[in-house]
């Protein structure tokens, strides 16, 4: 399983969300992102979660974010250059 993917999602700066927290308001809007589904400290941390099929199978995984898109051209193109094949926008 690759460790990378691309997904469009909305980021948070805390857990208490955009209905309490003002930094989150801010930034409550979809982004485009990569994450690292394999982070060297799984589990020794709380982190959000995310839905993934892999091989076939639906399974969830915590993960962190890595880099924030400024288009979905710029996302694209990095995953041909890096061979990021999970890309979902």
């Amino acid at each position: 399983m690759a460790c990378h993917v691309i997904r469009k999602m909305r980021l948070a700066h805390c857990k208490r969300g955009p209905a309490t927290c003002e930094q989150c308001r801010e930034m409550d809007e979809p982004r485009i992102c990569l994450l690292d589904v394999c982070p060297s400290d799984g589990g020794m941390m709380q982190r959000r979660v995310i839905k993934l099929s892999i091989d076939g199978e639906e399974v969830w995984r915590e993960f962190d974010v890595v880099r924030v898109f400024e288009s979905e051209e710029a996302a694209r193109a990095y995953a041909l250059e890096k061979g990021v094949e999970d890309v979902e926008l």
